[in-house]
């Protein structure tokens, strides 16, 4: 499981990697934000299997989740941050919404990360929290398809240049994408309660 260090040093990777990324071009920044979703996916992927095959409480397979999920969102903020603050010069209004928005999910899913490890740490495996976790998991798959299909009927995936949103959008996309896989992970098998 990421320790605290390793949180914020994979946050500031990341988001650093898709700023430098950043450019007049999509395609350069696109790969960035692929490379950025593929890492932390596959790190959540490999945290559960791990826990798993430890034989771990449902609350650490759900703790580690929330961390994962809770630096994608962190990661989207703070990209569409910088990126609409100091980046890109075409003015693009609604950024604010959505750095809100992640900042929200991101804060979110850390405090369920940390309430879950508070009771770990009293020795409690609180199995309501646990489920209500698992509930939001699906919720939150269910609007990251949405969000993804949405994308494609309103012609916003892929992006050109031209429109100020581009940036975004390839962050919105994979963002989604990361979300959705590291849930669906997270709920396909039980480790032991």
């Amino acid at each position: 499981m990421l320790s605290i260090t390793g949180w914020l040093f994979s946050l500031a990777a990341a988001v650093c990697a898709t700023i430098l990324a950043t450019t007049e071009q999509p395609l350069l920044q696109m790969s960035a934000v692929v490379a950025v979703c593929i890492a932390i996916t596959l790190l959540a992927i490999r945290d559960h299997q791990k826990l798993r095959d430890t034989g771990a409480q449902l609350s650490a397979v759900a703790s580690s989740t929330a961390r994962y999920l809770g630096l994608v969102w962190a990661w989207a903020a703070l990209s569409v941050l910088i990126t609409y603050l100091f980046i890109i010069d075409k003015h693009w209004p609604e950024w604010w919404q959505f750095f809100a928005g992640f900042a929200f999910a991101a804060i979110a899913s850390l405090a369920f990360a940390l309430l879950l490890d508070r009771d770990r740490a009293a020795g409690r495996d609180d199995t309501v929290l646990v489920k209500a976790g698992r509930i939001l998991l699906q919720f939150q798959i269910v609007g990251m398809a949405a969000g993804i299909i949405s994308l494609f009927i309103d012609n916003k995936f892929p992006r050109d240049a031209t429109h100020a949103d581009w940036a975004a959008c390839n962050v919105f996309f994979f963002g989604a994408l990361a979300i959705a896989v590291i849930s669906l992970d997270a709920l396909r098998s039980r480790p032991r309660a």
